[in-house]
């Protein structure tokens, strides 16, 4: 593919994104709904409706006046079942009371408005089952970076400590060593550490979680709050033509050894040297093939994406070796497990960060709305059918922890309305069911009104 316009490529990737995004979301209330649907009809329930989507309907189809009508509406941020007598069946005839909704006994009606966040869990179950038998690589638990003052230099870790496993949990790759010290995070929870050290002996390492600022949790954990990075062999992969770099006669295999007779361990260290000297002379010494030489290079003065100033060489980074990526792959049975136990972690997850949300202690920020969830989807889009998977199974899952929530107009406030009605053996009286739907809406408009906040405020970050 040749050179194509930056406005051509900006626009091609609005495009991705926008159509990841609608298939991610199309598909997530296709089956929350259908939850709804096959159950209703499974007891009994004559289904006036099936809706993609809110507002005007786009397209309509409907088999007879007495069948279901499936439709696709203008905005497709949910969806709706509508039931036969779901508001008054009292109103109805006869012949129709026994198809409608509001006759059905309350465990019925409960388990009706369960299978739409139940269906989204199994949804979860078998996207992450996918992502087990694609297998997905990723870095191995080689700790490359260990910024000063954060939690992983006062645990003592250094470079070259592969993590083995954290509270007995067996860790495979730099994904799984941070969803474990961030579920830690979020349960306030005091680690131990199980590492190889650079030199081959085996050690534990203790680690406290507790009492962390609320706004440690977040996509940025690792670097920021645990100051640690995966490893990355400081090892060149290309030279740009005419740049510093190559007058200096650096070639791809280099290993950097040092800058400055600074001993460099990974490309994160190098990058952080050369990039802290704009315009200036630095000496690396290097190895090629066995070889250790010294090559003096003058850095460029370039501006960041900030504005400040830094140096700049011109060299790309060597792909990674074989020993640092990990990929496995697991046969049907083994990936149906592994869906099962992931979507039960992440679930977990979820609502023990929700919970902290409430109390405080982790900061609501973290809560996106459809401007975050879209570029989430474009970028796993791009990356590949096993990560568009895995983002599929995490919101999937959000999707069903958020309408398991008591609040009146989504599934979890039918279940506690139901529930009631099996306790105390009577509906509650509609007048307080419909008080109790508007304060609903607005909790949720709430909601919805915060998560376009921290999406624009993510936006309006340089």
């Amino acid at each position: 593919m040749g050179w194509q316009p930056p406005e051509r490529l900006l626009f091609m990737g609005l495009l991705l994104t926008l159509l990841a995004f609608v298939i991610a979301i199309g598909l997530l209330i296709l089956v929350h709904e259908s939850g709804h649907f096959w159950v209703a009809r499974a007891m009994g329930v004559q289904v006036l409706r099936f809706s993609i989507g809110f507002g005007k309907p786009l397209l309509r189809w409907q088999r007879s006046p007495e069948d279901t009508e499936y439709v696709l509406a203008a905005i497709p941020l949910g969806g709706y079942v509508k039931m036969l007598g779901e508001q008054d069946g009292s109103t109805l005839p006869p012949a129709q009371r026994a198809r409608a909704y509001d006759q059905l006994p309350p465990a019925r009606r409960f388990l009706i408005a369960l299978a739409g966040p139940a269906a989204n869990f199994v949804l979860a179950v078998v996207a992450y089952a996918g992502v087990a038998i694609i297998g997905i690589p990723g870095l191995a638990p080689v700790v490359g970076t260990v910024a000063p003052h954060g939690l992983g230099q006062r645990a003592q870790l250094v470079p070259g400590d592969r993590i083995l496993a954290v509270n007995g949990h067996a860790v495979s790759t730099w994904e799984d060593l941070r969803m474990d010290l961030l579920a830690a995070a979020v349960g306030s929870e005091r680690l131990q550490l199980r590492i190889r050290s650079p030199d081959g002996r085996l050690e534990s390492r203790e680690l406290s979680l507790q009492k962390l600022p609320p706004d440690s949790v977040g996509p940025d954990f690792m670097e920021k709050v645990m100051g640690l990075g995966p490893y990355l062999p400081p090892v060149v992969g290309a030279v740009q033509a005419d740049s510093p770099a190559a007058m200096a006669g650096l070639q791809p295999g280099d290993r950097i050894l040092a800058v400055d007779g600074r001993p460099v361990y990974s490309w994160q260290d190098l990058a952080r040297r050369i990039e802290s000297y704009p315009h200036q002379r630095l000496l690396l010494r290097l190895e090629r093939k066995g070889v250790t030489q010294v090559r003096a290079v003058t850095t460029e003065y370039v501006l960041d994406a900030k504005g400040q100033p830094q140096g700049r060489i011109g060299i790309v980074m060597a792909p990674l070796p074989a020993d640092l990526i990990v990929r496995k792959e697991r046969g049907p049975l083994a990936a149906m497990a592994y869906g099962a136990r992931q979507t039960f972690r992440m679930s977990v997850l979820t609502v023990e960060m929700l919970g902290q949300m409430i109390s405080g202690r982790v900061s609501p920020s973290n809560i996106s709305g459809p401007i975050g969830i879209a570029e989430a989807a474009g970028q796993s889009f791009a990356a590949g059918l096993a990560p568009y998977l895995a983002f599929l199974a995490l919101i999937s899952i959000s999707l069903g922890v958020l309408n398991l929530l008591p609040i009146p107009i989504l599934d979890g406030g039918h279940l506690v309305f139901c529930a009631v009605e099996m306790a105390t053996g009577r509906p509650l009286p509609a007048a307080v069911v419909q008080k109790a739907q508007m304060i609903g809406i607005v909790l949720l408009l709430m909601l919805m009104s915060f998560a376009f906040y921290n999406d624009i405020l993510r936006l309006l970050k340089p």
